[in-house]
């Protein structure tokens, strides 16, 4: 699985900062997780991850350090609470809150996360730096500590700043969910063999970033959302998927304009229409065994994750501030540092 495997620096630089985790990192998402607790003893947050995620989704979140779930390889230290819940609180609101309330009854709880571990930091290790893994199915998420969710209206943001800490929290944090909860999907029912013989010849495995990087080649040619797709079947998936559900209409549209070339004179196809082919195969896929339309998915996570459109695209600003009031930076940001009111 992936966790934060967006291209954050460039090249390979970047490439030293990301990890798929084990290769063993299985789900069962029909596993129960959650299993009263005595809450006497527990900080409100504590209670609140317990209360809501626990007994709504089945999801066990640990976020106070605990050295047996650390990876022995890496550096990692402890999450902040006032942190951990910052990203509990995004993750409610762009997440699980999308899928509860347009997805199939029962699809968030069976499908998405089932344990979540949470640290503060880099995972520093002897030859890279981690921002997160997924060993044996626990989905572990670093650098929660430099989680900075910023606030549309705060004049103490300017437009360079607002926009890198809002496609740092989108790309680093949102995206790795839907990326992750499509990994449930395909363990249950493999990806479908007619997206998988598209660009059979050209997964990469471990040289998914050096590949495109030395050559001086986009992935997307190719047929692949992001260079991190072409790993494996299962990676090109899952990335599709997530970056499918987080990006508007636009940009996915620009992706698809850049992505319109051969990868090689002989190749039958531009990567556009492989990527378009296996976009429709996915979908077909998740309404056939999950009865999940991906479409009416995304909508509401567009909502939800929108500031970053093109204002010039809308009859006006008064238009453009009615499409992105519901974007999570124009949340209070009370409503990152305190327990939501349901």
């Amino acid at each position: 699985m992936k966790l934060f495997n967006k291209i954050i620096a460039p090249l390979l630089l970047s490439a030293s900062l990301m990890s798929c985790g084990s290769s063993s990192d299985e789900v069962d998402p029909t596993r129960p997780i959650f299993s009263p607790l005595d809450t006497t003893t527990m900080t409100e947050v504590q209670k609140y991850v317990q209360n809501y995620f626990g007994k709504k989704f089945n999801v066990d979140i640990r976020y106070n350090y605990e050295d047996r779930l650390a990876s022995n390889l890496y550096k990692l230290g402890p999450a902040s609470e006032a942190q951990a819940l910052k990203y509990i609180n995004l993750m409610r609101y762009t997440f699980f809150e999308v899928y509860e309330k347009v997805a199939p009854k029962g699809f968030a709880e069976r499908h998405t996360i089932k344990q979540l571990v949470l640290f503060g930091t880099l995972g520093y290790g002897p030859t890279q730096n981690l921002l997160g893994e997924a060993p044996f199915g626990m989905i572990q998420v670093y650098d929660i500590n430099r989680l900075t969710i910023p606030y549309y209206d705060d004049p103490n943001y300017e437009a360079s700043s607002f926009n890198y800490y809002y496609q740092r929290a989108r790309d680093n944090y949102i995206q790795t969910l839907y990326h992750e909860s499509a990994h449930t999907l395909h363990q249950d029912t493999p990806v479908p063999e007619e997206f998988i013989k598209l660009t059979i010849s050209d997964y990469q495995q471990d040289n998914a970033f050096s590949y495109w990087y030395t050559r001086g080649i986009s992935s997307l040619v190719a047929g692949f959302i992001s260079d991190y797709a072409s790993k494996s079947p299962e990676e090109d998936f899952a990335e599709l998927y997530g970056t499918y559900m987080v990006l508007l209409p636009d940009e996915w549209e620009n992706l698809m304009v850049q992505a319109d070339k051969k990868y090689k004179p002989e190749s039958r196809y531009t990567g556009r229409q492989i990527l378009e082919r296996k976009l429709t195969i996915m979908k077909e896929y998740l309404k056939t065994n999950y009865h999940l339309d991906i479409d009416v998915v995304r909508a509401e996570a567009n909502s939800r994750i929108s500031a970053m459109a093109n204002y010039t695209k809308f009859p006006s600003l008064d238009d453009y501030y009615k499409f992105i009031e519901k974007d999570f930076s124009k949340l209070p940001p009370s409503y990152f540092s305190t327990i939501p009111k349901d």
